[in-house]
């Protein structure tokens, strides 16, 4: 290597070493954790070794910092997109998943086009929403959402309807949250309309008012509480938009909202997102009337959802669909 090439790398690899550990290690952990951070493949002549390494932890690795490295300097490493593309075509699923997450971070459109490949290729249910999760990230949306140069689209529609995941509050604690900018509040309203929270809400006037209107939910939650709140609908019911738990004299039990009632007949709504789910009972045959301790609200709806959309979607929801100025992440009540 010749010696000025020499000196760019090393004065490189000190760039990232600095950076990162500025970035990810707090101040009192900085002397313990200086050794394992310079042990990092964080040089280029490391990246190039491990991704080369029979061990796929090891190549997972050093495709993340390939994309780290090519964010900094993308002359760097020559032959930096053809590696990446390699990585995304490694038997490995992690490493090809870990591809995925590189082009992110390179956020150019060779990146996205060298990836291509994983979203054409048969994957597993949890597979396809790993993958999903992704390239849902805001430097690679323009590539696949909006212009699709490299036709795979209808790849990513098969993800979709493939697609399993199972979001967890801890996973969920740990997404950013950005800023309510127009382009957020408008992936949000996608978002509330694919989670089909719009089927029985409303968001500044957009939505069904069969449940409770969500004006100034973001005034009453925080970020953490509205997603707890989402994922276990039943843990803090309220009565209104409550459903009620019959049981009947033939030994039918039937749960709903009462929608009229007179002397005689009650009618209930069993399903709010379905206005024609509507049944009459005679008040003569019901033997016990209590409240449910059930939210009519469905679980996993969140789960529809890439970890991106679900941070637009709290934005969109603690902003009053950008009518407010979304609350600060740390408001508690």
């Amino acid at each position: 290597m010749p010696l000025i090439r020499h000196i760019a790398v090393l004065a490189f690899a000190a760039t990232c070493i600095a950076d990162r550990a500025s970035a990810e290690v707090p101040p009192v952990e900085k002397a313990n954790e200086a050794a394992s951070s310079e042990i990092r493949m964080l040089r280029p002549d490391l990246i190039l070794q491990s991704l080369a390494s029979p061990e796929s932890p090891v190549r997972r690795e050093a495709v993340i910092d390939l994309g780290h490295c090519y964010a900094k300097n993308p002359s760097l490493i020559p032959g930096a997109i053809q590696l990446l593309r390699r990585s995304a075509n490694d038997p490995a699923f992690d490493v090809s998943l870990a591809a995925v997450e590189a082009a992110g971070l390179m956020g150019t459109t060779e990146s996205f086009g060298a990836i291509a490949d994983v979203l054409r290729a048969p994957h597993t249910p949890a597979e396809a929403a790993k993958i999903l999760d992704a390239i849902d990230s805001t430097s690679l949306r323009p590539f696949w959402k909006s212009s699709d140069p490299y036709r795979v689209s209808n790849f990513i529609d098969n993800l979709n309807q493939k697609a399993q995941r199972q979001h967890t509050l801890a996973d969920l604690e740990a997404i950013t949250i950005p800023e309510p900018t127009p382009g957020v509040i408008a992936s949000g309203r996608e978002a509330f309309r694919t989670a089909r929270c719009d089927a029985c809400h409303r968001v500044a006037g957009y939505g069904r008012a069969t449940g409770p209107d969500l004006r100034g939910i973001g005034m009453c939650y925080s970020n953490t509480e509205l997603l707890r709140h989402i994922l276990q609908p039943s843990l803090n019911l309220h009565d209104v938009g409550r459903f009620e738990k019959f049981l009947l004299s033939d030994g039918r039990v039937i749960t709903g909202r009462v929608v009229s009632t007179d002397q005689s007949q009650l009618r209930l709504q069993t399903d709010l997102s379905n206005p024609e789910s509507v049944v009459t009972i005679d008040a003569a045959d019901i033997e016990q009337r209590q409240p449910s301790k059930v939210s009519p609200m469905p679980v996993g709806l969140l789960n529809s959802l890439t970890p991106t959309q679900v941070a637009e979607l709290v934005v969109y929801l603690r902003s009053d669909g950008g009518r407010l100025a979304s609350p600060a992440a740390s408001h508690e009540h």
